[in-house]
């Protein structure tokens, strides 16, 4: 939540969850995020070999620092084209406003990573502040004859969205275009919706496929959330839109799902307490609507307390039966990681 955010009186606010955003659209679509951010590292890179996600480790590291562990700082080995492997921390954390100590934070998280692992490690960053001038790049000491610096690249969404992405309709610079358009109106809901609507619509003249469109939509909607009363127009105009152009490529699968406050009740549960939304959420919205998509609320939900979920895991979750859905709802509560589901699930399933 941005600053300008959290001194608005409660029914101004317009929560947003830029962190789980950007941490589920690295995640699903790293080699374009890289590919688009930080190109030179990209052609380095051997992206016909997994990259494998250490997500307890960077934790451990932030951790004994005694930082906040923000939920973008993610850290993924890859195997470079000459066949070394090469540990990658790409720092994404959002920053919204400037900090004076960013510069040296960094160069405390890639020394403590390289102390831990033994290994080089390469520190990558995304501004994604609206700070036209700010543009910290690298961390330098000096007293005497010593002589500390060490540069990071950085991707900063202004420049690059002014620039060489103008025309650029990937996915990855949506979701940009909608971190900006998130912060820009963080403080007007009116002009939040008008942007929403607008970024929302120009998805149906991009050529993207129903499946990207939804892709796409579900990670603006997740960026750009509107006031209840603005977020039901929304829903409502975009039905609409979407008839007239017969178009029924977000609407004809989200809307029952979102009927009757099933999602508000799950999202519930994620930020403003769990117990709250599962009783709001998991009753109507895991009872009633799993055959009409709350699957996938739930497939959201899990990805953010355990992290990217492999593609067989969504598979058994999508199969459960409505008492395992259930179950499953109350069980994550306890979820640390993604060996907690797999536990959970081998011990349900089989």
């Amino acid at each position: 939540m941005t600053e300008i955010e959290s001194e608005l009186p409660d029914e101004e606010r317009q929560d947003s969850d830029y962190d789980g955003a950007w941490k589920e659209t690295i995640r699903l679509h790293l080699a374009e995020a890289i590919q688009k951010g930080f190109p030179t590292l990209a052609d380095l890179i051997d992206w016909n070999c997994e990259p494998q996600w250490l997500d307890k480790e960077i934790s451990q590291i932030i951790g004994r620092f005694g930082y906040r562990n923000r939920e973008v700082d993610l850290l993924f080995k890859v195997r470079l084209l000459d066949g070394r492997d090469q540990w990658i921390l790409c720092h994404l954390e959002i920053q919204t406003r400037f900090e004076a100590e960013f510069p040296f934070r960094i160069d405390l998280y890639n020394a403590g990573l390289k102390w831990m692992f033994q290994q080089e490690v390469v520190t990558l960053v995304i501004l994604a502040d609206l700070r036209p001038d700010w543009r910290p790049s690298a961390h330098r000491f000096e007293l005497g004859d010593f002589r500390s610096v060490r540069e990071f690249p950085i991707c900063k969404l202004l420049d690059r969205l002014a620039a060489d992405w103008v025309d650029d309709d990937s996915l990855f610079v949506q979701v940009a275009r909608a971190q900006i358009a998130a912060l820009r109106t963080s403080s007007d809901p009116d002009a939040r919706f008008g942007a929403k609507t607008q970024l929302v619509r120009n998805l149906y003249t991009m050529g993207y496929s129903s499946d990207r469109i939804r892709e796409v939509f579900r990670l603006i909607d997740w960026m750009m959330r509107l006031r209840p009363d603005l977020d039901r127009r929304f829903k409502s105009e975009l039905v609409d839109f979407e008839e007239e152009n017969r178009m029924p490529y977000v609407t004809s699968i989200e809307r029952l799902a979102k009927e009757e406050g099933r999602e508000e009740g799950l999202e519930e549960g994620i930020e403003k307490g769990i117990e709250k939304g599962i009783e709001k959420g998991r009753v109507e919205g895991i009872e009633k609507g799993r055959e009409q998509g709350s699957a996938t609320l739930l497939l959201r939900i899990l990805t953010r307390q355990c992290g990217h979920l492999p593609e067989d895991i969504q598979q058994q979750i999508r199969q459960l039966k409505l008492e395992q859905s259930q179950s499953l709802g109350e069980a994550l509560l306890d979820f640390k990681s993604l060996d907690d589901l797999k536990i959970w699930l081998k011990t349900t399933i089989h």
